[in-house]
């Protein structure tokens, strides 16, 4: 449990929020904290909902977060931003800690169901997560010539990464996804099991989890030489500091915040791919945080080009064994192919042991051609 006795809490039972992870208005709400991470931030209390939670404006957004029982219609509430998935969470205050969920403000005559208060091994995690922010922080103005007093320190990890950071913001494009140097497969294959093998091996080579494999390296659980395939043991990546070097590890830094990893390349020789796999923390749960409070999802987000269909994206939800997908073709008749082979589909997916619970092609419509300024007038 976290410490109240310096921080007064209402108890906020968890519960589902009124607006869904996954709807639009919840994904505009966290698009508009994105690249915010770690920043503070005042939020103006507006008004306080019958439920016992306040819609703030912070960020020139109306917001829907649980604040202590004290806080006040007019007044203002520190907030440091320390998450943005599955729901962007603040830490109030700068007192005990304590972490809210907040959400787009209900529409009107919505019935408002309560946000929460993460405490347990929610809390803890973010309880870190919040330090390390700080503690860049407290870099960042270092480095820009900032003054503290004599009695900051900062230790030799928390100075690194603060430097990757710094190092990984003059690169001269943001990068999004591990970039595979080599295509997956050798030829184009429509063997679905050495596909799939390939997507794993190429996601697990990214170099994305090279510290975790190391330390499955010291268990004994990974060879040596499954190590040498990855970027970081085949020397490809340079000093830390390097912009290119340091974005690859700020990506690795977000996989973990996130729970998402992409990568971009080849499928086979000419077939470009991107592919991107997140992790939704599990719905509902018990106060104590339990990892096992239900089933994760996981979605997965592929785009591939064909030669007869184009270029086809396709998503992938996975959720408590139910699976969904929509596939989004690029033109009618690819749409129309792709409806004639449903049943393959579904057929497939049974005897893999994972039946098809939805399924949405959507094609994308021809542009409507341009109405003449004068119908009247005789083509020039």
């Amino acid at each position: 449990m976290l410490p109240r006795d310096s921080l007064p809490l209402s108890q906020v039972a968890r519960a589902a929020a009124i607006v869904p992870v996954a709807d639009p208005r919840q994904q505009a709400f966290q698009r508009a904290f994105a690249g915010m991470l770690g920043q503070s931030m005042q939020a103006e209390v507006l008004s306080k909902l019958p439920d016992g939670s306040f819609i703030v404006r912070v960020n020139e957004m109306a917001a829907r977060m649980p604040l202590p029982g004290n806080a006040q219609v007019g007044a203002q509430v520190g907030l440091t931003l320390v998450a943005l998935t599955p729901r962007p969470t603040f830490q109030v205050g700068s007192g005990a800690p304590a972490f809210a969920e907040a959400g787009p403000a209900p529409g009107e005559g919505a019935a408002a169901a309560p946000l929460a208060y993460l405490e347990g091994k929610d809390a803890a995690a973010l309880v870190r997560t919040s330090a390390l922010l700080a503690q860049t922080r407290s870099v960042a103005a270092l480095g820009a010539g900032a003054t503290t007093d004599a009695n900051t320190s900062i230790s030799s990890a928390g100075k690194f990464l603060g430097d990757v950071i710094a190092a990984a913001q003059k690169a001269d494009a943001s990068a999004t996804a591990a970039i595979g140097r080599t295509p997956l497969l050798g030829a184009p294959s429509l063997d679905a099991g050495r596909i799939a093998a390939a997507l794993q091996e190429g996601m697990g080579k990214s170099g994305l989890f090279y510290e975790s494999h190391l330390a499955e390296w010291a268990q004994g659980a990974r060879a040596i030489g499954e190590l040498a395939q990855e970027p970081q043991g085949q020397g490809r990546m340079g000093s830390p500091l390097d912009p290119a070097t340091a974005q690859f590890i700020n990506l690795q830094l977000n996989a973990h915040e996130q729970a998402r990893v992409a990568w971009q390349g080849q499928l086979a020789p000419g077939q470009e791919m991107r592919w991107e796999v997140e992790r939704d923390a599990p719905q509902g749960g018990s106060a104590e945080g339990s990892d096992e409070d239900g089933p994760a999802t996981w979605q997965s987000r592929l785009t591939l080009r064909f030669g007869l269909l184009g270029e086809v994206a396709a998503r992938v939800v996975l959720s408590g064994g139910q699976l969904h997908i929509q596939l989004d073709a690029a033109s009618e008749e690819a749409g129309q192919r792709m409806q004639a082979q449903r049943a393959r589909l579904e057929e497939a997916l049974d005897a893999a042991g994972t039946p098809l619970s939805t399924l949405a092609i959507q094609a994308a419509r021809p542009a409507a051609a341009p109405a003449a300024a004068d119908d009247g007038q005789a083509d020039g």
